[in-house]
């Protein structure tokens, strides 16, 4: 172990240290030519964190995320839904945003995790985050649909850095998902509860 990660290991705390022992095992890394030691979810066998990073973990005591403590949505398996017992909360992260869901719990067009359960709302959600463009002319973009997406264009306007893009032709194709979600919903179990924790984390990661 490196001299960087032994200073990381004694300054854990007994409480953090007790807690990620309850959530976890340490085992080898499956990463090649890595002979580190690594956490893995009790629950279902996902990557946690490094031995020597357990610091990284205090943002789940923090936050209350005690329990069930697993990966959400496949390969490559890694934590990132849990479950906070007092607040009755399933939580979904990933390294760039962290969130809650209960029972009462919305997902709205425009939230992270919204599915579209169609054509039209899946046209809205890729342009209201495509379509908007300052570098486009006239400030916004056009759309043509595809038999299995919507092509998103707009001519690129004075106002882009590159001056070798000005008056040149931007695509985005948008490929419609393999089935549709749910779309705008709210959570009334908190196996709902926990499919929105699902979903966010995914859309986030």
């Amino acid at each position: 172990m490196s001299k960087e990660l032994k200073q990381k290991t004694k300054r854990v705390s007994k409480k953090l240290q007790e807690f990620i022992n309850s959530i976890a095992t340490i085992g080898n890394s499956n990463i090649p030519d890595d002979d580190g030691k690594v956490y893995y979810s009790k629950v279902d066998g996902a990557y946690l964190t490094r031995v020597g990073m357990e610091e990284d973990l205090n943002f789940l005591l923090k936050r209350g995320i005690t329990e069930q403590i697993q990966d959400g949505y496949g390969e490559p398996k890694t934590c990132c839904i849990g479950f906070n017992p007092i607040e009755q909360k399933w939580f979904g992260w990933s390294h760039r945003a962290i969130f809650g869901f209960g029972i009462g719990s919305e997902c709205k067009q425009g939230n992270c995790g919204f599915e579209p359960s169609n054509k039209d709302e899946f046209i809205e959600r890729e342009m209201s985050f495509w379509g908007d463009c300052e570098y486009a002319v006239n400030g916004v973009a056009d759309y043509t649909e595809k038999e299995n997406g919507i092509l998103i264009t707009y001519t690129y306007n004075d106002k882009v850095p590159n001056e070798k893009l000005r008056g040149t032709l931007y695509e985005h194709f948008s490929k419609y998902p393999e089935k549709w979600g749910k779309g705008e919903w709210t959570a009334k179990t908190i196996e709902d509860a926990k499919q929105m924790a699902i979903d966010f984390a995914r859309s986030v990661s």
